[in-house]
């Protein structure tokens, strides 16, 4: 049995060290089953930073990895669109048959990823495991952001086409 665990990255390390920390309490419940990681994360901003959010991830989670943990990497996705993308390209093409996929965030950010995940995704069902840390404008970014869900998935379908996935 395993457990598909996709960690979505931010630029924010206070946000991301949170994100880190609620995933890893939530997968210490699963002694008796392989908990793989997909840490999604590339270089939002190349001119201030040179370590992908899933290498920082990476980095946090590996002092507390059992044995039964296994990582895959997204080094790629800068935005939520993108990281639905590189999530669906990995179940569409892995051979694991995944008995559950959690998805980590941000509690405010809940509703726009899950918005994006169906638009992507589709009708799989997704467990959400929600970070409580939040900036004093996160939900007011957030109701800015949603208007956009449209355009972002439209947009990083052009940026990584799916569609030799979706045949």
């Amino acid at each position: 049995m395993n457990i598909l665990l996709v960690l979505l990255g931010c630029n924010v390390p206070y946000l991301l060290n949170d994100r880190i920390a609620t995933a890893v309490k939530f997968s210490n419940r699963f002694n008796n089953v392989s908990v793989d990681w997909f840490l999604s994360g590339g270089i939002k901003n190349p001119a201030e930073d040179t370590v992908t959010e899933a290498e920082k991830m990476a980095s946090q989670i590996s002092q507390y990895a059992p044995d039964n943990w296994n990582y895959i990497y997204d080094t790629v996705a800068t935005n939520t669109a993108e990281n639905f993308i590189m999530v669906k390209q990995y179940l569409d093409k892995t051979p694991i048959d995944y008995l559950e996929v959690f998805v980590v965030t941000s509690d405010f950010h809940y509703v726009r990823a899950s918005k994006i995940a169906e638009k992507i995704i589709g009708t799989r069902e997704l467990g959400w495991v929600l970070s409580e840390a939040e900036l004093h404008d996160s939900r007011y970014w957030e109701k800015i952001h949603i208007k956009n869900v449209d355009a972002d998935v439209n947009k990083a379908l052009r940026t990584f086409p799916l569609i030799n996935i979706l045949k």
